[in-house]
């Protein structure tokens, strides 16, 4: 098992599992994640080139997924937990969308 399955699986279980809000999280999220990920996983199996391109892609989520290890509180699960959806949105969206306008205007 690779290192940051291990560690995906902690924090499931250590912090959001032991929470509310981390339980509606992970049931919201299970529901969104399944319905594509199977589609991915052939694909990835199909092609290790895809499959080192999503391990690129996917690395600073759950780099910053590390953030959550010290929530222990409702609270903390919560407001870090948005923090981190919010840093993701950033990462992922906000600065490409930043950069294709930036690109847009220039032209």
């Amino acid at each position: 098992m690779a290192f940051e399955v291990q560690q995906l699986r902690e924090l499931r279980d250590n912090q959001l599992l032991q929470t509310e809000s981390g339980k509606s999280f992970m049931n919201g999220f299970n529901q969104i994640y399944y319905s594509f990920s199977p589609t991915i996983a052939d694909m990835e199996r199909e092609s290790p080139v895809f499959k080192e391109i999503v391990k690129l892609a996917i690395t600073p989520m759950i780099s910053t997924l590390s953030i959550m290890e010290s929530a222990e509180t409702e609270s903390e699960v919560l407001g870090l937990g948005l923090s981190v959806i919010a840093l993701n949105l950033g990462m992922y969206i906000g600065i490409p969308a930043i950069v294709i306008i930036g690109i847009k205007k220039r032209n």
